[in-house]
């Protein structure tokens, strides 16, 4: 502004500060200045209360605890915390965090829209392909849901996102759940044709041939390559048994009902533990849904014979008493125990964030190998040492070499095809490679060929380690 019209405006709007000195007004511009610095601290310290708010509330859906718990729990330990180690100042900051049980689940539900919103606005907007993971289950409550997964490349990264949740009001079949999902599609304006792959477990409703999820979804693209999940397929060769060991399984099963579905039968089981200073004073259910439950319970009842045994002689309970007294039936539940552990190791390796198609195959090669080795070799030798919890007994060996082999048909069933090979490029672009068996595009074998005669890459990767 010029100077005559700040004086004229200065003389007309302000004129009973005309006599002020300079130090005046140094003195308000100060104060001024003070008065924005407070106002920012503030605003800091609120956006600061909002971050640790969503931070609380991403920590409480993640491990399933309920919204009250930022409430009552959280919030009090860590302003106690906090009061404790820097004073009642960090106190009053802390507690100045939204925490109510309110305001937890609308933090859940902005945070799931964001992610909605980030992982359809790229498959929309850059019409990225994608491969596609569903899963239909009845909750507690007797409601039915359909879970979907994505894995789709963006920016040269894999990303593996949640994609939708949605809810089954009538029927579980095929047909609702594709209406289910394509809809959801639809609403976003994601096409079927971006899809590539499907996977799924071997139920009816998925991967039936007529109104099967998966062969609905191949009407809309005939290219949609359907796999059924490895974990589900392995879970089921795990449940092939012989009749003879399938009993043992049920007695001990029964076994275990007969004491954890009572209370007083509970109680007096675990006093009797503790009075014998058993490592473990209680038995663990097995349950059908979830996988990995047999190995546990198995050796929870070995770890607890002689506890078991005397509990059911006070009991006066002859029948479980004649079965854990039984050489040849002790036996069979330890051949159980040893085989459903490597079962369900062979099942948890194939689980992981990183975990990929061609590692599981690598997985279940090893395992449909030591299944015909230990056959052979117990057919052989006559031994079965790489059970470790039996010992040698003849009556056990044919029934052993029976389950083995059942084992091995079921493999072959559910995994015709384990040959990987042909993906070795993969792993190793530099390996002596016959490209003419793939069907790569122009453009992709051109890249190919930069890749592969790349000498600087080629060194790089024979100093990488594994």
């Amino acid at each position: 502004m010029a100077p005559a019209k700040l004086k004229r405006h200065f003389s007309s709007k302000h004129a009973n500060l005309q006599s002020k000195e300079k130090n005046y007004f140094e003195r308000l511009l100060n104060n001024q200045m003070n008065q924005r610095k407070h106002f920012k601290k503030i605003v800091t310290i609120s956006d600061k209360a909002q971050i640790a708010s969503y931070k609380v509330a991403e920590i409480i859906a993640k491990q399933l605890k309920p919204h009250t718990i930022a409430e009552s729990l959280i919030l009090p330990a860590c302003s106690e915390i906090v009061q404790i180690m820097f004073g009642d100042d960090a106190k009053k900051e802390i507690m100045k965090i939204p925490h109510s049980d309110d305001t937890i689940k609308n933090r859940i539900i902005h945070m799931s829209d964001d992610i909605e919103k980030t992982v359809t606005n790229k498959l929309t907007t850059n019409k990225l392909y994608f491969a596609l993971q569903i899963d239909e289950s009845t909750d507690i409550s007797g409601i039915a849901h359909v879970l979907g997964f994505v894995r789709f490349i963006d920016e040269n990264k894999i990303v593996n996102q949640f994609l939708c949740c949605k809810q089954l009001t009538e029927r579980t079949t095929g047909q609702n759940v594709f209406d289910s999902i394509s809809s959801y599609l639809d609403k976003f304006n994601i096409t079927w044709d971006q899809c590539v792959g499907i996977c799924t477990d071997g139920a009816p409703s998925m991967v039936g041939s007529i109104k099967g999820f998966t062969t609905l979804a191949k009407k809309k693209n005939p290219n949609i390559i359907s796999t059924h999940c490895f974990l589900h397929r392995e879970s089921l060769i795990s449940k092939t048994l012989p009749i003879t060991l399938k009993s043992v399984l049920d007695k001990i099963v029964s076994m275990v009902n007969y004491i954890k579905s009572r209370p007083l039968q509970s109680r007096l089981f675990k006093k009797l533990c503790e009075s014998m200073e058993a490592q473990h004073v209680c038995l663990l259910l097995h349950c059908e849904v979830r996988w990995l439950s047999r190995d546990k319970v198995l050796n929870r009842i070995l770890e607890l014979k002689n506890e078991l045994l005397m509990f059911f002689q006070n009991e006066g309970n002859t029948v479980f008493i004649s079965f854990l007294t039984d050489d040849i039936w002790y036996v069979k539940m330890a051949y159980l125990a040893d085989i459903f552990n490597y079962l369900n190791s062979v099942n948890a390796g194939m689980q992981g964030k990183n975990e990929n198609i061609l590692t599981s195959t690598d997985k279940l090669l090893t395992f449909k190998k030591n299944i015909s080795f230990w056959r052979t070799r117990i057919i052989q030798k006559n031994t079965v040492d790489m059970f470790p919890s039996i010992k040698n007994n003849n009556e056990i060996i044919p029934i052993i070499t029976e389950h083995l082999a059942l084992l091995e048909e079921k493999i072959t069933k559910y995994f015709p095809e384990l040959n990987i090979e042909k993906y070795d490029w993969i792993r190793n672009l530099f390996s002596t490679i016959n490209t003419s068996s793939y069907e790569f595009t122009l453009e992709e074998e051109e890249e190919f060929i930069t890749l592969t005669t790349d000498r600087t890459l080629k060194i790089k990767f024979s100093e990488i380690t594994v």
